[in-house]
């Protein structure tokens, strides 16, 4: 073995302390890395991989009528339209037992299940349905804790009856339960019969289209709306799918990419450790450099001996990271892709994130190593042979003595040592209270983006002036659906709104939606309270407004280069077509996963446009008391009403405000934890770092312990010493995170929101984090001072006097 690694070796396993801790921040840093980017990695691949595996219709189109196979063969023949598959899909409520509340549903039906063309579903246990047996969706038995040979009660008309489950199905293409996703079930046509729907009517056509394009997709759309007007099918909804990308990718882009910059930030503190470290070891081996190249050890070999105990450390850091990395990745892609009904059962890796973390465990930590050895390689032999240390001219600066008078007055003889010992190394101390202070300013704009965001959502939901809101099926007479409302007890007030769905038109070029879910004119009292949108631009509706203006998205504006003033034709198929101005934009800070885009207009302009007088598409409750419990009860309750008095309940969109609220939060839930995970690994990284820094001062101290020992100093005193040191920086690093985190937070808040929302977060600083920032870096200080105090109190007098 040559000269170098003989030193490498020794100062490896002569100093396990130090190369723990310098094996630990690195493996910290890598593991961050490969978690996450493989993470995002397998977590886009594994959707798109599992999207293209069903078959995605490119068009999913809700009918506001049933057809039948005659008319659904006439759209088959269009041009452009490779096939067209026949479904039902019905809302209706169920429950487990007669005492139990009613709870809304989805009932699906596929016309084969068995020779499925498109969004293929998948029998993952049991049979498939057939008469008097139904099956359940995977992820609604799993919610719901229901199995194969439960029963359960739907809401049928003329009766409720009871259906046995025989089966368990994946569905590619609902709404996780904890996003607001109905519980699902499946029939055949016979048991949709019994809830209606007669056999050989359907009400949704799934629909390829070649050659496949956006643009196309959307042009067939309205042609396909077009021929279905001609025989009085009205179109609910058109859902638009990529062939190749997953529905979900856009909801998770915002989180990865938050996520990808905070594994960069927990790699950047991990390397700043390895500068600590290595700015101690050559601190502490100065005379070590200088008898070296006494005997003729030039500037090279010493650079050669330092970064390879750096690479060695790297390489260890590897071997627990990379594996770790691995299995976290997978665990946490598999768990994430529960949430959208894909399976993800066969382990796999990234190749990309084991190369980033190749890079992280090695390049990195060498990279920044360079500048403390070079800097150490570099000094003569008499500099070398005649320093003490940095720091070992402590007390002659002004911030020196500063430091001693403020100890001096203030703390007793241990307590003032520790305040010195802090300043003494002030490159250790820079470098210590970097890892601190980012943990601490991560942690805070973490809790502050939580804030931010409760804030912003409650300021939306404070917009919305109902508790109950209740969509139709169909319109049905406004004065009617109102009377129903108030006779039932605990109803304050009752308004309805009236829409239709249409096209959106811009000098005879079609406008492009959110989402490519359509357009949807809501004719609405401008004199109204019960709801009013966060204004981006322009203005709202005015009370006593009966002209042709409009409220369209700022997503909608943004994506055409809308502005204010313009005019859109808004082409309502059957009902024809009307010009509007377009007088405001809004933003929707929450919106269910599958609703068209309203534009808000003046209700006497639409009924002016459709000739559809005293007509109702949904209906607003105010209750008398807004407690989820008794809007849940009343909600259920005036369901009930209008299912008896023939007025359909679309459960899709219908909630309650506290619903809203429940499925607001749930979106942001898996990144909020994620965030405060990733908080906590910066947390342990600095404690890490922290105890480094003491571990090492400890060694550095020996001959001083020793002295301390010799004149009478108590174990206790001498622990008590480096403890107090240590919660100093951590109390030091609480002083500089503070304001630190109050500058960046804002400006944080306001990108995260851009990327998370489309829109600027309602700011809301976390002052209550501050305090238990404080609690939480004085414990992580006391935890991370125990050992190097407990091995300080160990050091004896003869011990301390050998030490060289």
């Amino acid at each position: 073995m040559s000269v170098i690694w003989h030193k490498v070796w020794f100062d490896l396993w002569h100093h396990k302390a130090r190369t723990f801790m310098a094996v630990f921040s690195i493996a910290a840093g890598v593991f961050a890395i490969g978690s996450i980017f493989g993470l995002v990695e397998q977590l886009e691949g594994g959707m798109n991989e599992a999207h293209q595996a069903v078959a995605p219709s490119h068009l999913n189109i809700i009918l506001r009528q049933p057809i039948d196979r005659d008319m659904a063969r006439g759209v088959a023949e269009l041009p452009g339209v490779r096939e067209v598959e026949l479904l039902n899909i019905m809302t209706t409520q169920y429950r487990r037992t007669v005492g139990d509340e009613w709870q809304p549903a989805t009932v699906v039906m596929r016309d084969d299940y068995e020779n499925q063309l498109y969004d293929w579903m998948i029998l993952k246990e049991g049979s498939w349905p057939v008469g008097r047996v139904a099956a359940v969706e995977r992820l609604t038995s799993e919610a719901e804790g229901l199995a194969i040979g439960d029963t359960i009660i739907l809401d049928m008309p003329g009766t409720d009856r009871e259906i046995q489950l025989g089966g368990k199905i994946r569905h590619p293409f609902i709404a996780p339960p904890e996003f607001g996703g109905a519980p699902t079930f499946f029939m055949d046509s016979e048991g949709m019969a019994r809830l209606g729907l007669p056999e050989g009517s359907f009400l949704q056509l799934l629909v390829q289209i070649e050659p496949y394009s956006e643009d196309y997709a959307q042009e067939q759309a309205v042609a396909i709306k077009d021929e279905l007007a001609k025989q009085d099918i009205g179109v609910f909804a058109v859902i638009y799918q990529e062939p190749e990308e997953h529905w979900a990718q856009d909801l998770l882009s915002g989180m990865t990419l938050v996520l990808r910059i905070l594994a960069v930030v927990s790699l950047f503190t991990s390397v700043v450790l390895v500068v600590n470290t290595m700015t101690a070891v050559i601190t502490q081996q100065t005379d070590q450099i200088g008898i070296i190249k006494a005997v003729g050890g030039g500037m090279g070999l010493l650079m050669r001996i330092y970064l390879a105990g750096v690479a060695v450390y790297g390489l260890i850091a590897l071997v627990i990271a990379l594996p770790l990395g691995m299995v976290v990745a997978f665990a946490g892609t598999a768990w994430m892709l529960d949430f959208f009904n894909i399976d993800y059962e066969v382990f796999r890796w990234s190749n990309r994130a084991i190369l980033f973390q190749v890079l992280a465990a090695l390049a990195a930590p060498l990279l920044a190593a360079i500048w403390p050895v070079w800097k150490g390689a570099g000094m003569s032999v008499r500099e070398a042979m005649a320093t003490y240390g940095l720091g070992g001219d402590f007390g002659f600066s002004r911030l020196d003595r500063a430091v001693e008078r403020l100890g001096e007055k203030f703390l007793s003889s241990p307590y003032a040592i520790a305040l010195g010992n802090m300043f003494r190394r002030k490159g250790r101390l820079l470098l210590t209270q970097v890892v601190l202070t980012t943990a601490g300013t991560m942690f805070l704009m973490v809790m502050t983006l939580s804030a931010s965001l409760t804030n912003t959502l409650e300021n939306e939901l404070a917009r919305r002036q109902y508790d109950i809101r209740l969509n139709f099926t169909r319109p049905y007479r406004a004065e009617r659906v109102v009377a129903l409302a108030n006779q039932m007890p605990g109803v304050v007030n009752a308004e309805t709104w009236y829409s239709v769905t249409g096209t959106v038109m811009k000098e005879g070029e079609r406008v492009q939606d959110t989402g490519g879910l359509g357009a949807e004119l809501f004719g609405i009292d401008a004199a109204s309270d019960v709801y009013r949108p966060l204004i981006t631009s322009g203005r709202w509706l005015e009370a006593g407004e009966t002209g042709n203006v409009a409220v369209i998205s700022k997503e909608m504006a943004d994506f055409n280069d809308l502005v204010v003033g313009d005019v859109i034709t808004v082409d309502l198929g059957e009902l024809g077509a009307a010009d509007w101005t377009v007088v405001g934009f809004y933003k929707a800070i929450v919106s269910d996963p599958f609703t068209t885009d309203p534009i808000y207009a003046p209700a006497e302009a639409v009924v002016a446009a459709t000739k559809k007088a005293e007509r109702a598409s949904l209906v607003l409750i105010k209750a008398e008391d807004e407690r989820r419990a008794y809007t849940a009860s009343l909600s259920s309750a005036l369901r009930a009403l209008y299912e008896e008095r023939q007025i359909s309940i679309n459960v899709f969109t219908s909630r309650t405000k506290m619903e809203d609220r429940e499925y607001a939060y749930n979106q942001f839930s898996i990144l909020l934890v994620m965030l405060m995970g990733l908080a906590g690994v910066m947390g342990i990284v600095g404690g890490v770092g922290l105890m480094g820094s003491l571990s090492i001062s400890v060694v550095e101290r020996t001959r001083e312990i020793g002295v301390l020992r010799a004149i009478g100093a108590q174990s206790p005193a001498i622990m008590g010493m480096f403890m107090m040191e240590g919660v100093l920086q951590g109390v030091f690093s609480w002083v500089l995170t503070v304001p630190l985190a109050f500058v960046v937070a804002r400006p944080v808040a306001v990108a995260m929101g851009e990327i998370l929302i489309l829109t600027e977060l309602d700011f809301a600083f976390n002052y209550g984090a501050v305090a238990l920032w404080f609690v939480i870096v004085v414990v992580i200080a006391i935890v991370a001072s125990v050992f190097p105090a407990y091995s300080a109190t160990k050091i004896s007098v003869r011990e301390s006097l050998a030490y060289a």
